[in-house]
């Protein structure tokens, strides 16, 4: 059942999903007139927002090791690419093999799995109340939202202390802050949607304020996020990203400033004049790497745009600029287009957004044959489970929250 409420109607200003494309988007939906492409990617977004209403609360205590600090409720990953030392009877330390994931950094004993279920979630529902206007599914978030962030029992630390260790080697390294991508990317807008749902309390906002800006204080002042950010590949540019998300949501245009005077110092080390990213093109995962990179760029190049912060789009001193990565990269979100590097697998439509994305900020066409090119339906291109997941997100990213214009 749809209907529109007043509190729907006046979306606040969010970071890094358009509100005027959100609201387009809606009416369309509530009209009936909306693109095929969209139709299917909503149905999509509202079965998963189905599943998560029955699924119960994820909080950080629910894991099984315990870290060093000895709090349950401080957040701990594993470093997906190291492994146990064959050569050791104790395994330790573990060694690093690029793009091959140790499952052991990927179950329930450690929160990296559940911190991306969790925000996944969280969006997930946000977007579907906004869409539907069924309060179920607000209701639902706000209940996640409580659980992570602020009741007593069950919330997290504001802290990364132990993002991404390797045991044997460190409790936690500079690189688990990239963990914290989707507190900005997926959080910070989805909690700025459900302000406006029944239920959100003044007490609830003034409690997810004050966790964030905790937060914030950590990553602008602990020892391993200042070594994150002055990582020089896409881990400087989440680190960038991240910051500025919740600087937006905290409402810190300064600090919104400092991120945007980096993102320069980011273009300027990492993309060729040809538009290449030789860091990310280093990698056993070339093209995921290279993509990635992008992904945390043009969502900086957006917030930038709105928040006057200056132009990164075109920002250019020495090298390339991020136009010029997006031109060398968009003819390989055709999976026909043969890629030129080393490389383990290759999602080409997780392009897509990030092209669309890119048109509609500049108000161009630049990309538009890739996108209109782009299949979706071909199941030679979707692969594996892993891949067909990035494939429907990459169409809901699209056709739902950056639709492509005609």
């Amino acid at each position: 059942m749809w209907f529109a409420s007043s509190s729907q109607a006046q979306l606040p200003a969010l970071a890094f999903l358009s509100a005027p494309q959100l609201q387009m988007t809606r009416e369309a939906l509530q009209e009936k007139r909306a693109a095929p492409q969209t139709e299917q990617a909503w149905q999509q977004l509202k079965r998963a927002a189905d599943h998560a209403l029955h699924q119960p609360n994820l909080s950080v205590t629910q894991k099984g090791i315990i870290p060093p600090s000895g709090s349950r409720h401080d957040y701990l990953s594993l470093s997906a690419y190291w492994w146990p030392d064959p050569e050791k009877s104790s395994g330790l330390p573990w060694v690093r093999r690029d793009g091959e994931v140790n499952p052991a950094s990927k179950n329930d004993q450690s929160d990296g799995v559940r911190l991306a279920h969790f925000t996944a979630d969280l969006q997930t529902l946000a977007l579907a109340w906004y869409f539907s206007g069924d309060k179920r599914y607000a209701e639902k978030a706000q209940s996640m939202a409580r659980t992570w962030f602020i009741d007593p029992a069950t919330r997290m630390n504001p802290n990364l202390n132990y993002a991404q260790g390797v045991p044997g080697k460190a409790q936690g390294r500079h690189t688990g802050v990239l963990d914290g991508r989707y507190f900005a990317t997926r959080v910070v807008d989805a909690l700025l949607l459900l302000q406006s749902s029944s239920g959100w309390s003044q007490q609830d906002q003034a409690a997810l304020h004050l966790w964030f800006s905790d937060y914030l204080h950590w990553l602008q002042h602990s020892k391993l996020a200042q070594g994150e950010r002055d990582a020089p590949n896409n881990h400087g540019s989440w680190y960038v990203a991240q910051v500025a998300g919740i600087a937006w949501y905290l409402q810190q245009p300064e600090v919104i400033k400092q991120m945007a005077a980096l993102a320069r110092q980011k273009i300027d080390g990492q993309i060729r004049a040809d538009g290449t990213q030789p860091m990310e093109l280093a990698r056993t995962r070339s093209f995921h790497y290279s993509y990635f990179n992008l992904q945390a760029l043009t969502s900086m190049a957006q917030l930038m745009q709105r928040s006057d912060a200056g132009d990164l789009w075109h920002y250019h001193q020495q090298g390339g600029s991020l136009l010029d990565a997006l031109d060398y990269m968009a003819p390989y979100s055709d999976a026909r287009t043969p890629w030129p590097w080393k490389n383990r697998e290759r999602m080409s439509l997780r392009l897509i957004p990030l092209l669309s994305l890119a048109d509609n900020s500049l108000r161009s066409d630049r990309y538009r044959r890739w996108i209109e090119s782009a299949d979706w339906t071909n199941p030679a291109v979707q692969g594996t489970s892993a891949m067909r997941r990035g494939i429907i997100q990459a169409r809901r990213d699209t056709w739902l929250l950056s639709l492509p214009s005609h």
